[in-house]
This record gives structure tokens, C-alpha cells and sequence, in this order.
């Protein structure tokens, strides 16, 4: 584990909220419907990076001239990270390992669909 890791997980472990999972969160409101498909009322949501980025983003204004429905998601952005790390020339397990991608195949699918030829 790297010094940065090592802080943020020091950082998770020092929180002063109960939870089992290292990485988590107490909501404002415990509703019903968001607590029962969650392990722990602590526990982060499959979606919950998404749609805090996606608020985060609409927040920022930075894409406001962009239709709501067209602007860039959470993957789309880190998709264009992995190229562009690779255009940069980081090793491919490097960025495998950056994306958190078990298997190669994941990585390079991120990887396609980007340069001046799948610009439309």
C-alpha cells in the first residue's frame, strides 16, 4: 500500500461513525426505502459515486451549456482518463492497476472509442 492509500485509509479508520465497511457515510435521513437494499445503514450505495458526481458536476456549471441528458458521466470521464494516461505513455498494468481493473480486457475496453477518429 502507497503513503497516499495508506493516509486515506487511516483517514476511513478515524471516523467517528460505526460501520463495518471502510468506506462510508451517514445520511441525513433514514428512509425505509434507501436503508433495505443496503447491508449496513452506513454502507455506500453501488450508485451512490455516480450520482454524487453527477450533482457535483451540475453544481459546478461547468457543462450547463450542454444539454442535461449529453453531459459527460463519472465513466465517461475516468474512460478518458485510462487513454489518456496510455497516450501519455504509462504502462498498461499501471493504468489497470490505477483503474482497479482485475483483467486487461476491462482496461483496454475504458481505453477505445477516443482519439480524433471517434470524435463526431
Amino acid at each position: 500500500m502507497g503513503q497516499a492509500l495508506r493516509e486515506v485509509v487511516q483517514e476511513c479508520m478515524r471516523s467517528p461513525v460505526a460501520c463495518p465497511y471502510l468506506i462510508h457515510y451517514s445520511p441525513k435521513a433514514r428512509k425505509r426505502t434507501q436503508l433495505d437494499p443496503k447491508l449496513h445503514w452506513n454502507a455506500v450505495t453501488a450508485d451512490y459515486l455516480t450520482k454524487s458526481f453527477t450533482q457535483a458536476r451540475n453544481d459546478s456549471h461547468a457543462y450547463d451549456d450542454i444539454p442535461a441528458g449529453e453531459r459527460p458521466t463519472f465513466h465517461e470521464i475516468r474512460a478518458l482518463d485510462a487513454w489518456l494516461y496510455k497516450q501519455q505513455g504509462f504502462e498498461q498494468e499501471y493504468i489497470q492497476g490505477l483503474m482497479g481493473h482485475a483483467d486487461a480486457k476491462m482496461t483496454e475496453h475504458y481505453q477505445a472509442g477516443h482519439g480524433d477518429e471517434a470524435v463526431v
